[in-house]
Formats: C-alpha cells, sequence, structure tokens
C-alpha cells in the first residue's frame, strides 16, 4: 500500500468522507477540524515513523491530501 493509499484510508475513517480531490482543502471543505490535525499527526508519526514539528503543522502541509502525502515523504527522505 502507498503512503497515499495509507493517509487517504486514514483520512476518510476519520471523516466518513472519501476524499476524490487531492487538492482539496480539508478545513474549509469541513472535512477536518483542529482536533482531527492531532489525530492526524498522531497516526503519521506512528504509521510513518516520522518526527513532525511545529514547523511542519500549517496549511501547506496538512490542509490537503496532497499536502500530506509530500510532507511525509520530505520527512521520509
Amino acid at each position: 500500500m502507498t503512503v497515499r493509499e495509507q493517509i487517504s484510508d486514514y483520512i476518510r475513517e476519520l471523516t466518513h468522507e472519501p476524499v476524490t480531490d487531492p487538492s482539496l482543502n480539508l478545513f474549509e471543505a469541513g472535512l477536518l477540524t483542529s482536533l482531527d490535525v492531532l489525530d492526524l499527526i498522531s497516526f503519521l508519526e506512528e504509521t510513518f515513523r516520522v518526527s513532525i514539528s511545529e514547523d511542519d503543522v500549517n496549511m501547506e502541509s496538512l490542509g490537503t491530501m496532497n499536502g500530506v502525502v509530500s510532507l511525509v515523504e520530505r520527512l521520509r527522505a
């Protein structure tokens, strides 16, 4: 399973909605709340064995599926 598929599955489980547009702003669409971000960060850190810093917690990195995937791929490199 790819990084994108794992993240997509987790967000679907968290929000009960599939993310069909990877550039969709998950907050503006009402899919994620600030509390959901904490769960998402924990999932990313545990699943992909990365450490997400405060600098990484922003709309560019966590606001869209593309941003989350890019963040994980960058931290794993």
